[in-house]
């Protein structure tokens, strides 16, 4: 089957808890200090309410990446601003595939269809937030023609995180 990326509906919240926590835990988990506050921020972002809601917002959208089964998923805010500038677009809010997956060019080929989908949507600009730790997906995103932007900071009870704000315009040349 070859790959797709599939628009999640509400009868996919289950398959989206599951892959949230699993897919997240087998990138990240080694860079939380805090078991409770990894568990904490796993229920606010992947708990089967929290998919459910965000899943019937106006304005958000996830998505399946799909091969002869589920391998990741695609989270977006399709309006949002980039915190203290002026800057707006897109927001890929999440794109985590299966790390059993990587290094197929799976990557490289869902993020053309996000590139083609944002585009259907005639949004002009995509920006996304990556763990200044995650060298890998930083380089990944650079080599899409994404821009740095500015570093945020991101808290919880026991460490704070620098996240790099990426981004790149969309307007056909």
């Amino acid at each position: 089957m070859p790959l797709q990326l599939r628009k999640a509906t509400l009868a996919d919240a289950i398959l989206l808890n599951e892959l949230g926590y699993s897919l997240y835990l087998a990138h990240f988990r080694h860079m939380w200090m805090s078991e409770s506050d990894m568990n904490d921020f796993l229920e606010r972002e992947y708990s089967l309410s929290t998919l459910e809601q965000s899943l019937k917002k106006p304005g958000m959208s996830w998505y399946v990446v799909e091969t002869d089964r589920p391998i990741g998923f695609a989270k977006f805010t399709w309006e949002s601003t980039i915190p203290d500038t002026k800057i707006s677009g897109v927001l890929l809010n999440k794109f985590y595939i299966d790390p059993t997956e990587t290094g197929k060019g799976y990557g490289q080929l869902i993020f053309n269809k996000i590139i083609d989908l944002v585009r259907t949507k005639r949004k002009d600009f995509l920006w996304l937030e990556v763990l200044e730790q995650n060298e890998r997906a930083c380089n990944f995103y650079n080599k899409q023609g994404m821009r740095y932007i500015k570093d945020i900071i991101f808290k919880t009870a026991s460490q704070q995180s620098v996240l790099k704000i990426m981004g790149m315009p969309l307007r056909d040349v």
